[in-house]
């Protein structure tokens, strides 16, 4: 990318600067063009007026060289042009040519004090004819016919090409120079950031961070979303090895207890029926255990990216929360259940899947009633506020200390280990509904006496846009046909 930018900005660069150097050359051309015209006509109006001076028509005798007839000083200073880069011809009346300063194929052109410019042998020159009048006589004396050398511009335009080829030589140069700069200038922050992720390791993930530019663009907004990637890529990395550490711990005691029972059946207890059947279904109880903590384990796993599997499901809070309330007095009739919603009879949308909106209830509902004692009491209560819809589960049972209200929704922790074991429980359901609460972007919270009883509350933003929620609706009937 750094030579992309690089040549990128060289050719602009070098696009740029040979467009003003050519505009440069043009005028410059131009500028001397018409300093050099300027100059040579006034030499013509020179050597005009200085043949005007004589007094009889031009002979040709009277221009050889060292000649003794005519004016000496106008012959002295035509024989000096000869050196010059202006060629002069004089013809007589007759239109014969009878002095020119050097050869030079031209044709008698039009009558003109002022110069014109004419190509001759392919290169473009200045050219003038008048008649010379007389000052004494006012007798025309002959036509006096003025050019510029050829050479002079093509000498001229030879020099300004080489000054042209130079200037471009040392513009390609500092464009050159100037691109490599700001291209290491401009991705420079984005070779600090490749040099930052070459350095980003599995043991130094959580502490290597980009630094943000000082300057206030892109640069920073693309180290702010890297930085949020690295913060994401840590916590799947972590939540990764605390899920093998769990499962690796938690699986550890019901293989080494199923282990037992077959080495044991394997020496000698398969030939006593008692102990074969013992065996067997201790076996079984304990992987039925398993594979429930497998599942919930997986539950956990998934329940941290369901914002992007299930970005496009809602659910409509009171009939989901009543159709699992109603399940709940069916499975437990030795309970009572109450429900309060503020307005049942309304619909209110948030945007979770529905099955784990279900699975929410259901851990918290279960909770309750395995951890009720002698009151078997459960209230289920629904509220809203203008942008948050609120669903508390309470009980009346064992309650929990200040220290467990911090840890309880950890993995595998449980407020009494040896009861809850005893209860069925892997102490993974309130990880599981934390992980799918906060994954929908939502909270839970807890309150609780100890031996007085707890309250799990549990708050969803409202998805209150009534279009956002046909659309979704329409993209969930397409989905279950």
């Amino acid at each position: 990318m750094k030579w992309k930018w690089g040549i990128l900005l060289l050719v602009s660069f070098f696009i740029v600067s040979l467009a003003g150097v050519t505009f440069y050359h043009k005028q410059t051309m131009y500028s001397r063009y018409n300093h050099l015209k300027e100059i040579s006509q006034q030499r013509f109006n020179i050597i005009e007026n200085m043949l005007s001076g004589l007094s009889e028509p031009f002979q040709k005798e009277d221009f050889v060289t060292n000649t003794v007839t005519g004016d000496k000083i106008i012959v002295d200073y035509l024989t000096y042009l000869e050196n010059e880069d202006i060629v002069v011809r004089l013809f007589n009346n007759d239109s014969q040519l009878i002095f020119e300063t050097r050869k030079l194929t031209a044709s008698k052109s039009d009558l003109s004090k002022n110069l014109t410019t004419v190509v001759i042998d392919g290169t473009e020159t200045f050219i003038g004819n008048t008649n010379v009048v007389s000052r004494e006589t006012n007798q025309t004396l002959g036509t006096f016919q003025f050019l510029v050398s050829p050479e002079v511009i093509e000498k001229m335009e030879a020099t300004q090409q080489k000054h042209l080829l130079t200037v471009l030589l040392i513009l390609t140069i500092l464009a050159t120079v100037i691109s490599i700069f700001i291209s290491n200038r401009f991705l420079r922050p984005l070779t600090y950031l490749n040099n930052s992720l070459d350095l980003v390791e599995e043991e130094n993930l959580s502490e290597l961070r980009v630094r943000k530019p000082s300057s206030n663009d892109e640069w920073s907004d693309l180290s702010i979303h890297v930085n949020r990637l690295l913060d994401k890529i840590d916590l799947y990395v972590r939540n990764q090895k605390q899920f093998v550490e769990d499962v690796s711990h938690e699986l550890r005691t019901p293989v080494a207890i199923v282990e037992g029972h077959l080495k044991m059946l394997n020496r000698w207890g398969k030939e006593d029926p008692e102990i074969l059947e013992e065996s067997i279904s201790a076996s079984l109880q304990e992987i039925t255990r398993m594979k429930g903590l497998v599942q919930e384990m997986l539950d956990l796993s998934r329940a941290d990216h369901v914002d992007i599997d299930y970005k496009d499901e809602i659910t409509e809070v009171n009939s989901t929360t009543r159709q699992v309330f109603n399940n709940f007095v069916i499975l437990y009739p030795d309970f009572q259940f109450y429900l309060d919603s503020e307005k049942d009879d309304k619909e209110l949308y948030v945007r979770i899947f529905r099955n784990h909106f279900e699975q929410i209830l259901i851990i918290l509902l279960d909770n309750a009633v395995k951890y009720s004692r002698e009151r078997q009491e459960i209230h289920v209560s629904v509220s809203q506020t203008l942008t948050k819809v609120e669903i508390a589960v309470q009980d009346f049972g064992e309650g929990m200390t200040d220290e467990d209200k911090e840890r309880v929704f950890g993995r595998f922790y449980r407020v009494d280990k040896a009861r809850s074991r005893n209860k069925g429980g892997n102490g993974l359901g309130l990880s599981i509904a934390k992980q799918l609460v906060e994954g929908y972007k939502g909270d839970v919270r807890v309150e609780s006496v100890l031996n007085h009883g707890s309250i799990f509350y549990v708050e969803f933003p409202i998805l209150s846009d009534t279009r956002q929620v046909y659309k979704l609706k329409q993209i969930a009937q397409k989905k279950n046909l």
